[in-house]
């Protein structure tokens, strides 16, 4: 793997190891790309910001992506750093991030899998690193149940039974809303279409949509099957470390070389789910998760859903 480079920098000191003046060098070269913000003061851009080495030297951090959207003003900036025969460094990513992100990166939903086992000994390992998640005043709010064998096949039997009768039981909690809006509207939209589409499903034909919604509760044929539960006992908001859980755990499963789909059709049918697991009703079924290797030639296992960039979810305020 190599080393990736995310950024360079350039320092404040000559090659003959001496000082550059004047010392307000880094902040002029970084007002090339700044605005003023809101409040009326200078607001660096995050392509070239100042800082300083742990010793005190003024410096410019440059990210190469100022390259692609600005040449012109990439130019000034290495020409200033050489006409002054400034330091002028990479600073590379370290290689746990970048197996981390590689790893973000290549998660995606997978909606068909392979019948080859997954051993104990891995699930565990998985489950083990997903406990390492946050969770508040250190409560570790889940509960997994681990299917595979004869106890999957035997739950996603009654389920699917259960629902081809139409025969629905009341959910433990809202996860979808009752009206979908702008702009989860379009996205929900464009991924079912797109899913549609792969498979060969035609708009309207509502018996293939059945057909490949009731798939979920056989998990998508993965081997292991994972449920979740949360004690009533404990609050809503335990949801959320519950969600970082199962965010570990997939990523996890993906650096073991197991892809997953997260799945919540399960909580439409609690009761069967307790009936057949020997869950308390002091359980909540929170949802499931198909784990298991992906079948390469499955058409449906080719969508990787879009995302919105940083720009259109995140407000940047102070930087």
């Amino acid at each position: 793997m190599g080393q990736e480079i995310r950024n360079f920098v350039i320092i404040g000191e000559t090659s003959d190891g001496k000082v550059f003046r004047p010392s307000d060098w880094a902040e002029r070269l970084c007002s090339l790309t700044s605005a003023v913000g809101n409040n009326k003061k200078l607001k660096y851009s995050q392509f070239v910001s100042p800082g300083t080495t742990p010793a005190g030297v003024k410096t410019v951090i440059v990210n190469p992506r100022l390259y692609r959207l600005d040449p012109l003003a990439w130019k000034f900036v290495l020409d200033f750093a050489r006409d002054h025969d400034l330091r002028f460094e990479p600073i590379p990513v370290p290689p746990a991030y970048t197996a981390v992100a590689e790893t973000f990166r290549a998660r995606h939903s997978v909606r068909r899998f392979l019948p080859t086992p997954v051993s104990r000994d891995l699930i565990s390992e998985i489950l083990e690193l997903a406990s390492r998640s946050p969770s508040g005043t250190n409560a570790q709010p889940w509960k997994v149940y681990a299917l595979a064998g004869a106890a999957r096949e035997a739950l996603s039997t009654a389920l699917l039974e259960r629902y081809i009768q139409n025969a629905g039981e009341k959910q433990e909690y809202a996860y979808y809303p009752d009206e979908w809006v702008e702009p989860w509207l379009s996205r929900r939209r464009k991924l079912g279409f797109a899913l549609y589409e792969l498979i060969g499903i035609s708009k309207g034909d509502k018996p293939r949509m059945k057909e490949q919604t009731g798939r979920n509760l056989l998990f998508f044929d993965a081997p292991v099957g994972l449920i979740f539960t949360l004690d009533r006992r404990l609050a809503q908001g335990m949801l959320l470390d519950y969600g970082i859980f199962i965010g570990h755990l997939i990523i996890a499963a993906q650096a073991r070389g197991l892809a997953s789909c997260m799945q919540t059709a399960f909580t439409d049918f609690p009761n069967t789910i307790r009936s057949h697991l020997g869950i308390s009703e002091q359980e909540m079924i929170v949802g499931g998760l198909a784990l298991g290797h992906p079948d390469p030639e499955a058409p449906e296992n080719n969508i990787v859903s879009e995302r919105e960039p940083v720009e259109g979810f995140a407000v940047f305020q102070g930087f």
